[in-house]
């Protein structure tokens, strides 16, 4: 994985997001900040970090989980949104909401379309997972 530098995409008016599916019993993990729409966890690549760096800090920021392994899946664009896009595997611990997140919640894919998901992470969802 090649990734844009965080610099070069300020400039260019894109912004970097690492992405994560965590996928347990034929269920992904969302999260969700008060009174917003399901997400993916994930979040904003800061300048001195890389993808996989962004990925791991959001997942324990968001959700209290650690992962030894993050695996890279691909890159999807946005608009101006580059996601980087990585599979956690199976974690010892169980998602808490932590820091602005209000709720975590396990979804099964086919109940995606019924749930108040934001519309780029259902597309994402059909075209990368």
């Amino acid at each position: 994985m090649k990734a844009m530098d965080t610099a070069t995409a300020r400039r260019k008016g894109i912004k970097l997001r690492a992405t994560v599916i965590y996928r347990k019993d034929g269920q992904v993990l969302f999260v969700r900040k008060r009174n917003a729409k399901w997400n993916l966890p994930g979040g904003r690549v800061e300048p001195d970090e890389t993808p996989l760096q962004a990925a791991r800090r959001e997942m324990a920021e968001e959700t209290g989980l650690a992962f030894d392994e993050l695996r890279f899946l691909s890159e999807y664009r946005e608009e101006r949104v580059i996601h980087y896009l990585f599979e956690a595997r199976k974690a010892a611990d169980k998602p808490r909401p932590l820091n602005e997140i209000d709720a975590c919640r396990w979804i099964k894919p086919r109940q995606v379309a019924k749930r108040r998901v934001r519309r780029p992470i259902k597309t994402l969802l059909r075209r990368c997972a």
